[in-house]
C-alpha cells in the first residue's frame, strides 16, 4: 500500500510471532482436566514461546544491525518474480472476502489519510456505510474577492456588486449501501472494534478445541505407537546426530 516500509514491518511481524505465544497457551489450558496431559502440552506451549523470543532476541539484533532480513527477503522477491499490488495473484481472498464483507467492510480512504497525518480524518468512521458511490462534478458559480482572483481560463463578471466566477466542484453521491451486519448498527467504532474482538477470540478458542479434539481422535492406536517409536530412535552412532533433525521434520509436518 505504501504506508509502511518492509524495513518497519520486520519488527511488526516479529511482535506478531511473539503475540502467537497465546494460542499454544490456550490450547494447553484446554488441556487442564487431565493433569498429566496439561504437564505435557504446557511444557509444549513453554518451548514454542522460548523458541518465538530466542529467535526475535537473536534475529532482531542482527537486522537493526544489518538489513540481513529485508535484504533477504528482496533477493526471494527478485529471484521468485513474485508480483506486487494490482498485479499480485489472489489466493486466500478469494475465499475470505466473502465472508469478511458479510461481517464488516472498512473504508481504506479513512486508513490512508490517517496514516498520511490528515487531521480531518480522525473524525471520520473507519466503518464502511456506502459500497457504491458515484463521483459528479458540475460547473457552479462562485463569489471571488476581485478580478484578480479569477484563474486565466475561468470566466468572470460582476453581478449584484460582487464578481462572479466558474469553479468545478465535485459531489459524492451515495448509489448503495455495503450489506455488512453493522452498516444500521448506530455504534461508534470502539464498540464495533470490541464486538469483533469477542467473536474473534470465541471463534478462535472454537477451533482451536475442535483442533485438539480432532488430533487427540486422530493420534491414538497405532498411529499413536508408530509416532512414539520414530521419535524415540536413536541412529547408531556416528548419525545420532540425525536423531534431532527427524524429529523437526515431523514437527514441521
Amino acid at each position: 500500500s505504501g504506508l509502511l516500509e518492509v524495513k518497519s514491518a520486520v519488527p511488526i511481524i516479529m511482535g506478531a510471532n511473539i503475540g502467537t505465544s497465546v494460542t499454544n497457551t490456550i490450547v494447553a489450558v484446554m488441556q487442564a482436566g487431565d493433569r498429566n496431559e496439561f504437564r505435557r502440552a504446557f511444557a509444549g506451549a513453554t518451548v514454542h514461546d522460548f523458541f518465538n523470543w530466542l529467535s526475535v532476541v537473536v534475529l532482531l539484533p542482527l537486522e537493526v544491525a544489518s538489513g540481513f532480513l529485508y535484504r533477504l527477503t528482496k533477493l526471494v522477491i527478485d529471484s521468485f518474480n513474485i508480483e506486487t499490488g494490482a498485479d499480485a495473484p489472489e489466493l486466500l481472498k478469494v475465499i475470505t472476502e466473502p465472508l469478511t464483507k458479510n461481517i464488516i467492510e472498512l473504508d481504506t480512504s479513512v486508513i490512508r489519510d490517517i496514516a498520511t497525518g490528515d487531521p480531518a480524518a480522525r473524525n471520520k468512521s473507519l466503518i464502511k456505510i456506502w459500497c457504491k458511490t458515484q463521483k459528479v462534478t458540475n460547473l457552479v458559480n462562485i463569489t471571488v474577492p476581485g478580478f484578480a482572483n479569477c484563474t486565466p481560463d475561468a470566466l468572470c463578471w460582476e453581478e449584484g456588486g460582487k464578481v462572479w466566477t466558474q469553479e468545478n466542484q465535485t459531489e459524492t453521491i451515495n448509489l448503495k449501501k455495503c450489506t455488512h451486519m453493522f452498516v444500521f448498527a448506530d455504534l461508534p467504532d470502539l464498540a464495533v472494534g470490541l464486538i469483533l474482538l469477542a467473536l474473534s477470540l470465541l471463534a478462535l478458542c472454537t477451533c482451536l478445541i475442535l483442533i485438539v479434539k480432532l488430533l487427540n481422535s486422530m493420534l491414538k492406536g497405532q498411529v499413536a505407537v508408530v509416532i512414539k517409536k520414530v521419535l524415540n530412535t536413536d541412529f547408531p552412532f556416528p548419525f545420532a546426530w540425525v536423531t534431532g533433525y527427524l524429529v523437526i521434520l515431523v514437527g514441521a509436518g
